[in-house]
Formats: structure tokens, C-alpha cells, sequence
């Protein structure tokens, strides 16, 4: 554990155990740092590092960086762009898992308000539909299944657009096919202020609806179970942005379906309060597998 500040809090983080969740390509780990592969860019040599203790832990560093906001920064930046967060909405949840508990958090909230507010979203107005992915078709994500989420791909990358409820491209989630490296779009709409596949339930207005973590997990439920879309969080936290998106869904029932893992148990329940009395819920069977995308696969 590490003591780092977040919002003027001083706060001990397990930073070792925060990277350990992510796949680095060519790293080494030595006490004082993590030296990898860039996970924000193609890179075959080790051009990106992270402090691990010391004055400047959680500090990173990627010399090879194109973008200025990709270059360096403390971890809370370093959190928020492997997941696609947004920089406040990654330093809340820091604070939730090892900070003190904020008072005012714990008093009753007021409904959810569901008056429309001026929108924050960032549409990209050259994105066009991929060709079906090989990659993603290997994993059970039919070319169906694919054309309806207008997803895709080439030979390197899976290519998973996030977009509106009204189908409008707002981020777009890059996957390597030969590792598990993944990044988005730097100058788009923060993941935590979208849902994936939500366009889907819109236009398909199907009964049920799968909520998971990643996006392959979403677009698996539709060869799971009939009359089901999936959509993902980007992750195993849901933002309030997200809720209030979620709330709103033209559903009658939600599967709770996150990660088959304590984090994923964790957001289930999350779930659970939030959206009870509002939609029917059950939760997923996913039985020995990790994920949607692993029952499928193992079933």
C-alpha cells in the first residue's frame, strides 16, 4: 500500500494490486516501478512506466505518447484512461474502496430525477460502421450479432463503437486480437457518461435486458438466451450518469450479469438497490465460468 492524494485526501491504495487487474505486454516489475508497453497505443517496445512507491507513487510516465494528455500524470489519470472513466468519476471510486466513508453519501437521496439536462456527450461525425470481425466472430459474436451492435473489426483491432440510445457514435473501444490491450478515443464522451448497446435496446425494445461489464459480455447474452440484448458498463462500477441512463430503459426485466468475481458480485448488488422496484431482476448463471462471454463459449 501507497499513500497517495486524491482530492486533497491523503489516502493508502494497493497500486500494485489496481495494475495487477489490467494485461501489460512485455513488462517487467521491480519494487519501484512497472516498466511495459504502452497501453495507449500500438508499442512492441517497453516506452511506458509507473512509480510504485515512494514520493512519486502512482505517477506514470509514456515517453512515446502522441497525444499530450496520453504523456503522464498521477493515477488517478492513469485509472480513469485504462478504464475510460472520467477523471472525477475514477477518483470517487477510489475514495469509495479505500478511503473514509463521506457522511453526506450516506443520507437518503431524493428520486431520480428524470428532467432532461443539457447534454456533455461528444459525438464523432466520421465514425463508420466496421466490417464484421473475425476476432469477435471467433468468440461467438456472430456477424448477426455484430451488424446489430455496429461493431467490428480488421486483421489487428476489434472496433466496438459506444453510442447513444439514439445510435449516435460517442467513444469507440479499440481491442488488440492478439492480446488483451485495449484503448478509446481520447477526445470523445467519457465511457461512465454512455452505455454500451444501449441504441439496441431502443430500437429492438426487447423485454429483458443483460447489464454486464465488458462489451463482448453484452453482445454475448444474444446468443445466450431469446429475447435478450446485453449492454456493458465498461467496467465493474456504474456511474450515476449510467444509472440514471439505465433507469430510463424501455424494459420490463434485467438479468444482473457482471463478472462471475467478487468485483462483479459487488456490482451486482450495487445493482440490485438501484434498480429494484423499478424493473423486474434476476440474476445470471454463469455456473464455473468467469463471464457471459465464457458460458457462451464453454456451453
Amino acid at each position: 500500500m501507497q499513500t497517495i492524494k486524491i482530492n486533497d485526501q491523503t489516502v493508502l491504495v494497493d497500486i500494485v494490486a489496481e495494475l495487477e487487474a489490467f494485461d501489460w505486454y512485455n513488462a517487467r516489475w521491480t519494487d519501484a516501478k512497472l516498466i511495459a508497453a504502452s497501453p495507449f497505443r500500438p508499442d512492441t517496445h517497453p516506452s511506458f512506466f509507473v512509480h510504485l512507491e515512494g514520493e512519486y507513487a502512482g505517477v506514470w510516465v509514456d515517453s512515446g505518447a502522441a497525444d499530450s494528455a496520453l504523456e503522464k500524470g498521477n493515477f488517478v489519470s492513469l485509472l480513469a484512461n485504462l478504464r475510460g472513466w472520467s477523471y472525477n468519476a475514477t477518483a470517487d471510486w477510489l475514495l469509495d474502496k479505500y478511503g473514509f466513508p463521506d457522511v453526506e453519501k450516506l443520507r437518503l437521496q431524493p428520486a431520480v430525477n428524470y428532467v432532461d439536462k443539457p447534454s456533455n456527450v461528444v459525438l464523432l461525425s466520421d465514425m463508420t460502421t466496421p466490417e464484421t470481425s473475425t476476432y469477435l466472430e471467433s468468440r461467438g459474436i456472430t456477424a448477426d450479432i455484430q451488424y446489430r451492435y455496429g461493431v467490428g473489426g480488421d486483421a489487428d483491432k476489434a472496433i466496438m463503437p459506444w453510442r447513444t440510445k439514439d445510435g449516435l457514435p460517442a467513444n469507440v473501444k479499440y481491442r488488440r486480437v492478439d492480446r488483451k490491450d485495449f484503448w478509446y478515443e481520447g477526445s470523445a464522451t467519457p465511457i461512465d457518461q454512455l452505455v454500451f448497446g444501449l441504441d439496441v435496446v431502443y430500437r429492438e425494445k426487447p423485454p429483458t435486458v443483460a447489464i454486464t461489464e465488458a462489451e463482448i459480455d453484452a453482445m454475448s447474452w444474444c446468443a445466450i438466451e431469446e429475447n435478450v440484448v446485453g449492454v456493458a458498463l465498461g467496467g465493474s462500477s456504474v456511474s450515476d450518469a449510467q444509472l440514471e441512463l439505465l433507469l430510463r430503459m424501455p424494459v420490463d426485466e434485467i438479468i444482473l450479469g457482471a463478472d462471475n468475481d467478487k468485483y462483479g458480485a459487488k456490482l451486482n448488488q450495487m445493482l440490485k438497490l438501484a434498480l429494484g422496484g423499478h424493473f423486474r431482476l434476476r440474476f445470471a448463471d454463469y455456473r464455473e465460468a468467469k463471464d457471459a462471454n465464457n458460458f457462451l463459449n464453454v456451453n
